[in-house]
């Protein structure tokens, strides 16, 4: 009993691995358009706009990698 609460907190544990590498990727995406706007300001807001839809699809994907990671992982 006691080795099947351990692989779960185990597998718990490493279904939160993707949460570190989403972080990372938002940093990476709001560095790059900080690094744009300063090479092109007029460009400023629909570089904006590509960040955000880039954002919102980094945070999806880790909604769904998470979630379902978590889901199989722990039933």
């Amino acid at each position: 009993m006691v080795f099947i609460k351990v692989a779960k907190c185990t597998s718990l544990a490493v279904s939160t691995v993707p949460l570190g590498l989403c972080a990372i990727a938002v940093g990476y995406l709001f560095g790059s358009f900080l690094q744009a706007v300063s090479y092109c300001p007029d460009m400023e807001d629909g570089m904006f706009t590509y960040t955000m839809l880039g954002f919102a699809l980094v945070e999806t994907f880790m909604v769904i990698i998470v979630g379902t990671m978590s889901f199989i992982l722990n039933f």
